[in-house]
């Protein structure tokens, strides 16, 4: 997967297209060229940072292309700079920037991928009390995240107030040392489930964090689609 830059986004509309307050709608027909190729396909999926466009010419796209998009929607001709980072049988993942994303009708700013990886919490501070360091960290696990928060689970017996504050260490596959603030609790039988945002993160942290919600978010979506496709066959 490559990282990927929003530079050169421009916006062209023509006079003759209606333009609705809508914005770009899924399913509206994509032109997606690279140097000296031109293929079209349909926009299928957006959310957040990615867009799907399905397009029968996939394999003539490698990963890294960088690629102008022209969307064909109901409310106008779109037209912006993007870079392959995915593709399965049928469909290409793009980068969609940040400059882009209030154009879309359908879409989520900062969506949650799920994941089942471990953490430890550190500290706990409740409103207006001080920290308190636990002598020994609690392990934890996170089952959800998104660049903006994420959703964990804590042993029943350790109890996080709603708007306290936590010093947590998330195993990413890298060491991921956070601040959050509880925004939700959820209690079972034996965990709690906790929704909480970031506070304090530092910002070679945060690009990590987008690094890895992005490769997340597109193994879960192919691999939903996979799932999709099977259940259809075999039915």
């Amino acid at each position: 997967m490559k990282s990927v830059t929003s530079e050169k986004i421009s916006y062209e509309f023509t006079h003759e297209t209606y333009r609705s307050p809508s914005g770009i709608l899924l399913n509206s027909r994509v032109a997606v060229e690279k140097r000296d190729f031109v293929s079209t396909g349909i926009l299928t999926y957006a959310e957040g940072d990615i867009l799907e466009v399905e397009i029968s010419e996939y394999k003539a796209f490698e990963l890294g292309d960088t690629v102008k998009l022209t969307v064909y929607s109901p409310g106008g001709i779109y037209t912006f700079q993007s870079t392959v980072v995915a593709k399965d049988q049928g469909a290409l993942m793009v980068i969609n920037p940040p400059q882009n994303r209030n154009r879309f009708a359908e879409k989520r700013e900062n969506p949650r991928v799920d994941v089942k990886h471990d953490g430890h919490l550190l500290s706990i501070r409740e409103p207006n009390a001080e920290i308190q360091l636990l002598k020994e960290h609690v392990a934890l696990e996170v089952r959800n995240i998104s660049i903006s928060g994420l959703g964990f689970i804590l042993p029943s017996d350790i109890e996080l107030s709603k708007h306290a504050m936590a010093d947590v260490r998330l195993d990413l596959g890298f060491e991921m040392p956070c601040q959050v603030e509880i925004i939700r609790l959820d209690p079972g039988e034996t965990v709690i489930y906790y929704g909480a945002r970031y506070i304090d993160m530092p910002t070679d942290k945060a690009n990590a964090l987008r690094a890895f919600v992005l490769k997340k978010q597109v193994e879960n979506h192919f691999s939903s689609k996979r799932d999709d496709f099977n259940k259809r066959i075999f039915k």
